[in-house]
């Protein structure tokens, strides 16, 4: 038996099926071995959401305070972030909770975080493609393209979530 201590699994989650999924798929590659992992939601704060929808066209008129509703959007992150790590502790995992704004880009974030924690590997849910997202590529897609990391992206036909509903999913959105 090794005594070299490794380093965390990072799960990219954003309470979709596919994320969800994600917890018991690793799960099953790592034997529910008690590996430490790190669940991280990334939110959005409105300027940023803001700035990117003008990019697509798309004005959305702000408020002259921004607080209330970013203090909610991360509110709702560090929940859902609570709730992956229900997720990833069921799939066999020791975890903690991780959720922080995004400045720019949803992705780099992710791969920024992955790197500021030294992870081993990114674990992140297969997402179906919008016609937009297709045309610019998905977060999953972006992270396996740019990532230093080794990245786990399960099958989205394969994988199913361990005791979570979609419902139960979604209300922890």
């Amino acid at each position: 038996m090794s005594s070299a201590v490794s380093a965390p699994i990072l799960f990219a989650y954003d309470g979709s099926e596919s994320s969800a999924a994600s917890f018991a798929a690793a799960g099953k590659v790592f034997g529910h071995d008690g590996r430490d992992a790190v669940v991280l939601t990334v939110w959005e704060p409105l300027s940023v959401e803001a700035l990117r929808n003008v990019r697509f066209g798309v004005w959305i008129p702000l408020p002259l305070d921004v607080t209330e509703a970013d203090e909610s959007s991360e509110t709702q992150a560090k929940q859902l972030a609570t709730h992956g790590v229900h997720l990833a502790t069921e799939a066999g995992f020791a975890a903690r909770a991780l959720w922080t704004a995004d400045a720019r880009d949803i992705a780099a974030t992710i791969i920024e975080e992955a790197e500021s924690l030294d992870v081993d590997l990114i674990v992140i849910g297969a997402h179906g493609l919008t016609r937009v997202g297709a045309l610019f590529g998905g977060i999953s897609s972006h992270i396996l393209r740019h990532a230093t990391r080794p990245v786990l992206v399960p099958s989205r036909h394969n994988a199913q979530p361990s005791n979570v509903t979609v419902q139960e999913a979604a209300a922890a959105r």
